[in-house]
C-alpha cells in the first residue's frame, strides 16, 4: 500500500514540473525528438541562470570547505 502513495505522489509531482515546463503528455508520446531537444534547451537554460549563483557562493563556500579540510587533516593527523 505504501509503494502506491509513493508513487502516486511521485507521479502527481512529475506531472507538476513537467506541466510548469510546459511540458504536456502529446507532445512526449507524438513528438518525442522535440521534447527531447526542449528539456536539453531548459536544461541549458537553467544551467546559464544558475551558473552566476554558483560561482558567487564558491567564492566564500570553497575557502571556507579547504580550511574545514586543512583543520580536519591536522587534528587526525598529530593523534598517536
Amino acid at each position: 500500500m505504501g509503494w502506491v502513495v509513493r508513487t502516486l505522489l511521485l507521479c502527481f509531482v512529475v506531472g507538476l514540473v513537467l506541466s510548469f515546463l510546459d511540458i504536456n503528455p502529446t507532445s512526449i508520446l507524438t513528438n518525442s525528438w522535440a521534447t527531447i531537444q526542449d528539456i536539453a534547451r531548459l536544461a541549458a537554460d537553467m544551467f546559464h541562470w544558475a551558473l552566476p549563483y554558483i560561482l558567487i557562493g564558491a567564492v566564500i563556500v570553497v575557502p571556507l570547505s579547504v580550511i574545514g579540510a586543512l583543520m580536519r587533516w591536522t587534528r587526525t593527523r598529530h593523534r598517536p
